[in-house]
């Protein structure tokens, strides 16, 4: 084989090892004679693997785990020793769902039977390579660890065993960029295996030293691994097995930085030949290949490059599809993170390489985009309305429990270790975690078979569903990555940018790079949605900001959307928290003079949204919760919390909204057969118990916890929480545009209702988690109304989009969400609530145009002009009319109804034809005039929600 001593060299995009290294207990060897049935089996799997025949093996240790299970019983260890061999293969061959499962019930067989301990450190330390596979470098770390323990007691005789647990967890470190311990858990490894054998082992370890030496920078140290493991790999596997394949793969892209593009591109060619013999055409390992070898076509031919990133996308995205089918949603999103790295590398192609303004490159990206944003979200939702448009009585008793056991885990979060211990609290919790997790995996095994076949998401697809006088407008923040780097640092761009793709109804696509990196966008955004949160604040800076977001945000499209009056926006990070709608303009007007804005988790749902077919119930209002209510009968107060641990929510004050109880009051005038839940009845169980609603109306206060586990404090705000997050479940996300665990964004936000205050309850508590929220059934509801603050906000997680309240709606089944992005006034928010349910029935709006034009409404009266009073809901979803709401039937319907003036006795009448042209002078110059109008109106310290 091929030296390496002379070359340029370059470092490959992904620092992973050679090949996961899938460990196995080596029982002392014995006579072939003395050899049980099930022993040589077990043999046949260890062969197999070791000679890269991953599909025999597979079928033999599924011969292997029947069999002792008929000899040995399910629980007994060489069932679980079995099962552990089950779970690797499947490992191998790239099925990380199947392999988890498996190899989680290995685990629990051989410590609930107290198995020999190489037995216990042989699954944990397979599992721990899932969970690093998965995504989960926490739970990967922590399971290695405990798999180097295990085999450490091993002495002597464990040491081979011992040294593939090392290497498989410097390969965790170098993923996470911890390349120094890297380097001295790879040395260790390789001298245990120089020592015991075996010698596939001693290639995969020094094979990965090279990679890791390449991420380092050290170029001739990496070109010394590859020249020493080049021998060892055709001595011990000839040409034909995986782990030769992944060397030459990351051969291939050590050289692809260097001069010698026709040594790596004879490297990659042998890479896929080799994984595609050996694995299959459709094994994660190829997409690897396609997508690095598109690096190296990337600098000399963008069409190869585009066919290259089009076979990876396929398989990645393929391989999701099956990986979403069961599993929690955590397990989901841990999944689809695999996707990131590709998506970043896609878009980058765009904009930073000679594929920029280049048709074809622009329609490979904005597909992928629209193929992969939000997909957890997409699949966790299917997987409750394929059950609730069956709804047998299994499937009704499934969804009931998974309600149940989520309103125990949240009531038990909120509510902190009270009455127990905080180890007993912990324990509990996670008790209840791990039984919410198990039904979410139920639900989805349960529905997998009734899912609607789904339509093929492409961009002509997706350009056919928008309405001819429409545009989509999908965002993406991505991290930019070059493509020649020669070092894990050089490889990135400096920091995360946001990229914007328009698409019109014929297809045309139009893509902006936004000028100033991601950062800076975020912090206009927070600078911005402190003044529009604040009426008190500075209104030349907020009105300067919002000038300022549109010029590097909308600006240059606009100059492209003559005749456009509806942006459908699926916005990405921080900039789902935006009002558009409340951007000012070159012309210093108001974005929504101009549109009405209608906000998307991803383009993606242009396909699915107007399909649901579900008989629906009655329209439900809930309003002015009297949050000093007793609780459930004969609920006692909980007891304080153990010295020194607060509880979760430590201190709760929600303070009464009377407007909400007059906005009840004139909507349910408006909308035909309502049924109204106010004050001691507005509670959490009456929201529990709904079965697809119509319309579901709920107004009372809400609130968002940031990552620091504290609610903002706005100024009309009668609120005050208090939260130490390290009491919260976390999940990875990204900060500053680095994965990070955060606590659980969908415990940080939620609605009061009835008992809030009194917090006697226990199912019943009187706050309701976007958690639990995410339980409801709202299958086919038309529209939900959250008339209360920040029920639009969330943190972002990856590609997911924001996790809060919204999302919750949106796994729940609702079609279309209206939410709040910052405290709102009690009283402006009554009006515009009237003045929107005014326009869906009685003059037959859409549900976007509704929102715009009652908007505009609130803007044109000087005491609401400042956007902190017009601008915080947004609507999300569906933006058509309601069903069978016409025109000339709403207005019989409501003739003669006029809502309740505000504090002025302003009452709301129909706004006429000319509403968009009366607000077109609203923006940075209204704000200046309206500053003494705010002053007068904040003194009078209003009472938000």
């Amino acid at each position: 084989m091929r030296r390496l001593a002379n070359v340029a060299l370059a470092l490959t995009l992904a620092l992973g090892t050679l090949s996961g290294g899938v460990a196995r207990a080596d029982a002392p060897a014995k006579p072939a004679a003395a050899l049980s049935d099930d022993e040589k089996i077990e043999k046949d799997v260890e062969a197999l693997y070791g000679a890269g025949k991953y599909g025999e093996a597979l079928a033999a240790a599924q011969k292997l785990v029947a069999l002792r299970e008929q000899k040995y019983g399910k629980e007994h260890p060489k069932t679980g020793s079995a099962l552990s061999d089950l779970g690797g293969m499947y490992l191998a061959t790239g099925d990380y769902p199947k392999a988890e499962g498996f190899l989680r019930r290995a685990v629990e067989i051989l410590e609930a039977s107290k198995a020999p301990d190489e037995l216990l450190a042989t699954a944990v330390g397979n599992l721990a390579t899932l969970l690093k596979k998965k995504g989960d470098t926490k739970g990967a770390e922590k399971a290695y660890e405990r798999a180097i323990a295990l085999e450490e007691k091993g002495g002597a005789a464990r040491e081979a065993a011992l040294g593939t647990v090392l290497a498989n967890l410097a390969g965790l470190y170098m993923a996470s960029g911890r390349l120094v311990q890297a380097e001295k858990l790879f040395l260790r490894a390789i001298a245990l295996h120089e020592k015991n054998g075996p010698e596939r082992s001693l290639l995969i370890d020094v094979g990965s030293l090279g990679a890791l030496y390449r991420g380092m920078g050290h170029y001739h140290k990496a070109a010394e691994q590859y020249n020493r493991a080049l021998p060892i790999a055709e001595r011990v596997h000839g040409t034909n097995h995986p782990d030769v394949g992944r060397l030459y793969h990351n051969i291939a892209v050590f050289l692809t930085g260097s001069s010698q593009k026709d040594l790596a591109e004879e490297h990659y060619r042998k890479a896929e030949a080799i994984l595609t013999r050996t694995l299959g055409p459709r094994h994660p390992d190829l997409a690897s290949v396609y997508s690095d070898w598109a690096l190296l076509r990337t600098r000399s031919g963008w069409k190869q490059a585009i066919d290259l990133y089009e076979k990876a996308l396929d398989i990645e995205e393929q391989w999701l599809e099956s990986a979403l089918v069961g599993g929690s949603e955590e397990d989901k999103t841990l999944y689809a993170s695999r996707l990131e790295t590709i998506m970043d590398r896609v878009v980058s192609f765009e904009f930073g390489s000679n594929g920029l303004g280049r048709p074809e490159v622009a329609r490979l990206t904005l597909g992928a985009m629209l193929r992969n944003k939000a997909r957890v979200l997409e699949a966790s939702a299917a997987h409750v309305g394929a059950l609730r448009e069956r709804m047998s009585p299994e499937d009704r008793k499934l969804l009931d429990e998974l309600a149940r056991v989520r309103g125990a885990y949240a009531a038990a979060m909120t509510r902190g270790p009270r009455g127990m211990t905080v180890a007993e609290h912990n324990a509990e919790t996670e008790r209840l975690r791990a039984e919410a997790d198990a039904i979410e995996a139920q639900i989805a095994e349960h529905s997998a078979g009734y899912r609607r076949g789904k339509a093929k998401v492409t961009v002509e697809a997706v350009a056919a569903r928008i309405p001819k006088d429409a545009v989509l407008m999908e965002f993406v923040r991505y991290q930019p990555r070059s493509i020649h780097f020669y070092s894990a640092a050089s490889e990135r761009l400096g920091g995360p940018r946001y990229m914007a793709y328009v698409l019109w109804p014929d297809g045309k696509i139009l893509h902006h790079q936004v000028p100033v990196s991601a950062a800076e966008v975020d912090r206009k955004v927070e600078i911005i949605r402190s003044g529009l949160a604040d009426p008190a604040a500075k209104v030349r800076d907020t009105g300067t900001q919002l000038a300022l977001l549109h010029a590097v945000l909308f600006a240059e499209v606009s100059d492209h959307l003559v005749g456009v009056k509806h942006v459908l926006i699926s916005p990405d990070a921080a900039l789902a928290l935006v009002p558009f709608g409340a951007l000012i303009g070159r012309d210093n007007k108001y974005l929504i003079s101009k549109y009405s804005f209608t906000y998307l988790s991803t383009g993606r749902d242009l396909l699915r949204l107007g399909a649901s077919g579900v008989k629906r119930s009655a329209p439900l209002l809930v309003a002015n919760p009297d949050y000093d209510a007793p609780g459930e009968a004969g609920a006692t107060a909980l007891p304080d919390a153990p010295k020194g641990a607060l509880p979760t929510i430590a201190r709760v004050k929600f303070s009464s909204l009377p407007g909400t109880a007059e906005e009840a009051e004139a909507i349910r005038a408006l909308v035909p057969d309502t049924a109204v839940k106010l004050e001691r009845v507005a509670t959490e169980t009456a929201l529990k118990q709904v079965s697809s609603p119509r319309i579901l109306h709920v107004a009372t206060h809400g609130f968002f916890l940031g990552n620091d586990g504290k609610a903002g404090q706005g100024k009309a705000r009668g609120l005050e929480l208090e939260i130490p997050p390290e009491n919260l479940p976390h999940v990875a996300s990204e900060v500053d545009g680095r994965k990070l665990p955060v606590p659980h964004p969908m415990f940080l936000s939620g609605i009061a209702l009835a008992g809030a205050n009194v917090r006697k309850g226990q199912a019943d508590d009187g706050i309701l988690t976007a958690y639990e929220a995410s339980s409801l059934d709202l299958q086919g509801t038309e529209l939900v109304v959250l008339s209360a603050c920040e029920t639009g906000l969330g943190l972002r997680a990856g590609s997911e989009g924001v996790r809060g309240l919204r999302r919750a709606l949106v796994l729940a089944g609702s079609e279309t969400q209206v939410m709040s992005l910052w405290q709102v006034d009690d009283e402006a928010t009554r009006d515009l609530m009237t003045s929107y349910y005014q326009k869906l029935f009685r003059e037959g709006k859409g549900r976007a145009e509704a929102m715009r034009e009652s908007q505009i409404r609130l803007l044109e009266r000087p005491e609401y002009s400042h956007p902190y009073f017009w601008a915080s809901f947004i609507v999300s979803g569906a933006w058509g009319p309601l069903e069978g709401v016409s025109p000339a039937k709403a207005e019989s319907a409501a003739r003669g109804v006029v809502p309740p003036g505000g504090a002025r006795g302003c009452g709301c009448e129909v706004a006429g034809t000319n509403e968009g042209t009366q607000a077109a002078g609203a923006g940075a110059l209204a704000l200046l005039a309206l500053a003494a109008a705010r002053r007068i109106r904040v003194a009078r310290a209003r009472a938000g929600r």
